[in-house]
């Protein structure tokens, strides 16, 4: 198939959101850092950490439906990206939890 974006699948996979999964994942790294360094509210934690891990699984869900509806493969790399996204997200949350118990 020939679309008006280049990168939009390579190889028979729709290739068009991961650039946004792998935004994610960077971001979920970097959430955790800041969790490292500071002391958060966890309940602000768990309110972030639950709407990243549902936003990425609505991606991965998008993603598969644009890839069934394009007859294109969907990348495998996506869903361990999901993967990892959720067990920084919980981690962080769990961190976070465990920090304001320490502190009290």
């Amino acid at each position: 198939m020939t679309f008006s974006y280049e990168k939009f699948a390579q190889d028979g996979t729709l290739t068009l959101l991961d650039p946004l999964f792998t935004l994610m994942l960077i971001f979920s790294a970097l959430f955790m850092i800041i969790v490292l360094r500071f002391s958060i509210n966890p309940k602000i934690m768990l309110f972030i950490g639950a709407f990243i891990i549902l936003l990425s699984a609505q991606l991965l869900s998008i993603s598969g439906i644009l890839a069934d509806e394009l007859n294109l493969a969907d990348a495998s790399k996506n869903f361990y990206l999901v993967i990892a996204i959720a067990v920084l997200q919980v981690g962080a949350i769990v961190y976070a939890f465990v920090k304001a118990k320490k502190n009290n």
